[in-house]
């Protein structure tokens, strides 16, 4: 072994717990970096795959009733390359044994005909036939059927145009609009499930034969959404529609695009906290380190060390600790990248969500925290390999003292003469009390940012569950009704005070301007319950 790597481990022998400590911090940045990014790219990935495969529409349009005949001029709007209608309804859901409300959303499928898009597949059981005898067959969400523990052959009943029906389930399944379900945005996997039977039987129940209420666009390559999404708008208004819309308001194609950012920017911003924390650390214990070895220094080149040779050196020592980080934080984001993964199987449904570390990413934090290390430790292995063999050998020159600013300013008296070489000390040292501050400050960022979330959700619970839904109990009506019907409901048993409310959709207009204000019960991809809008 060579003679300065035998000094090496000497040197990380004298350091030990200080090496030990930075190196952790190492590992925690480049472990939130991996954890984070890691499950981001296994989510883009099955995200990205499941939308082709399944052929996800683009645009989205729920309305009242038009005819079957309106497809074909449908299907003429410049920019569209496929339509497809559809025959949906948000109804009341009742399973033997659970006392908790459930709402579903019955979707019509054509059976004698292959689907075109938004592919519905099979993971269980099979597809609902036409003309079943007895109860309807249905094809259920994978989510609400793992919640519920519902097999082919169980049977739930559901309220269909005031009627109750008899559904019996016959397989599970998937759909690109329903990764995510739930209602209101938040995943509410009991309380909410998907429904896909026969269409012909839908619309017999419904009285919409040869009709439709939901309305599919898949985008020819180079086509403009907006363009495409005003057609359908002036096409489907004379029907009730006026609530055509994009992706970016599907609400199980938000939720998912919404985690993936959230996932990108606290992959970004806390990992980049403990880097820095580690470049500072590493700044101050070399630099002193090196400092206690002036005479080290002056032996070694006079002995013929050249100066590539010892800064090479004491590079080497901060590449050993930072690489011992590296590899400690490979192996605490694997595995917590494994257990983000698994935490989304159970919120994002996908026929395949695996788990990929890509070895670009282990590339790119590799080199990033070699990287930030030797530029944090430059100036002192610089320091060191600039030092003349005479000058190494004499103690270090004392600092240049002076009065500092508050005492030039005739400030001294306020301050004791401990405080005053505090403060002195800090004025001479600027950098390495900035950085301190800055060290502190981002370790109290971290702090903050992890436990500010209880605290936030606390706040939000109980202005949202106590201050503004004071109610206990919510009846959603599909069609407007009479305000009988509330009087009727406030001499129910128990009920203290009743309160009645309308929602329906708008499209705000100002000049160039336009906003569509969604009415949720027809918010396609996730079901979401009705609440008030501002009149």
């Amino acid at each position: 072994m060579k003679t300065l790597d035998r000094k090496l481990l000497r040197d990380l022998r004298l350091i030990g717990s200080q090496a030990l400590t930075i190196a952790l911090v190492v590992a925690c940045g480049v472990g939130g970096f991996l954890t984070s990014f890691s499950a981001l790219d296994s989510l883009s990935w099955s995200r990205d795959v499941y939308y082709a495969q399944a052929r996800f529409a683009d645009v989205f349009s729920s309305l009242k009733n038009a005819p079957q005949g309106l497809l074909r001029t449908l299907a003429s709007i410049d920019g569209a390359a496929h339509v497809q209608t559809g025959l949906a309804q948000v109804v009341p859901i009742t399973i033997p044994g659970v006392s908790d409300p459930i709402a579903g959303q019955i979707i019509g499928l054509t059976l004698d005909a292959p689907q075109e898009l938004n592919l519905v597949s099979v993971r269980s059981g099979r597809m609902p036939t036409t003309h079943a005898s007895g109860a309807m067959e249905a094809l259920v969400s994978e989510a609400f059927a793992v919640a519920h523990q519902l097999r082919a052959g169980d049977e739930v009943s559901a309220l269909i145009n005031g009627k109750r029906e008899p559904l019996r389930v016959v397989g599970i399944g998937l759909s690109p609009e329903f990764v995510f379900t739930g209602l209101g945005g938040s995943p509410d996997q009991r309380g909410f499930g998907v429904f896909w039977v026969d269409r012909t039987a839908l619309a017999a129940a419904y009285q919409m034969d040869g009709a439709f209420n939901q309305v599919t666009v898949r985008l020819a390559p180079g086509a403009s959404e907006g363009a495409v999404i005003d057609q359908l708008d002036r096409l489907l208004a004379p029907f009730g529609g006026i609530n055509a819309h994009g992706r970016d308001r599907q609400m199980s194609d938000v939720i998912l695009n919404s985690e993936i950012q959230q996932q990108r920017v606290m992959g970004t911003v806390l990992p980049s906290i403990f880097l820095a924390v580690a470049a500072f650390l590493l700044n101050v214990v070399l630099g002193r380190h090196i400092a206690s070895q002036r005479e080290q220094v002056a032996a070694l080149k006079a002995l013929g060390y050249g100066n590539l040779a010892i800064g090479t050196h004491y590079l080497k020592l901060v590449l050993v600790i930072v690489v011992l980080g590296v590899l400690v934080g490979m192996a605490l984001g694997a595995a917590l990248g494994h257990g983000f993964v698994g935490l989304y199987a159970k919120t994002f449904r996908f026929p395949t969500l695996h788990y990929r570390l890509s070895p670009a990413l282990i590339v790119v934090v590799t080199g990033v925290t070699l990287a930030a290390a030797v530029l944090a430790t430059l100036r002192a292995v610089g320091a060191a390999v600039r030092l003349a063999p005479a000058e190494a050998m004499r103690p270090p020159s004392p600092g240049r003292y002076r009065p500092m600013v508050l005492e030039r300013w005739g400030m001294q008296a306020w301050f004791s003469p401990p405080l005053r070489m505090v403060l002195r000390t800090m004025e001479r040292q600027w950098l390495r009390a900035l950085l301190t501050t800055v060290g502190v400050a981002l370790a109290m960022a971290t702090v903050i940012t992890g436990a500010f979330m209880r605290d936030a959700v606390a706040v939000l619970m109980d202005t949202q569950f106590r201050q503004v839904l004071r109610g206990d109990v919510s009846i959603n009506l599909l069609q407007a009704t009479p305000a009988r019907v509330l009087q009727a409901t406030a001499h129910l048993p128990f009920v203290t005070a009743v309160e009645g409310g309308r929602n329906v959709a708008v499209r705000l207009v100002h000049a160039n301007r336009h906003h569509r204000w969604l009415y949720p019960r027809q918010a396609r991809g996730a079901g979401v319950g009705p609440h008030r809008h501002p009149r």
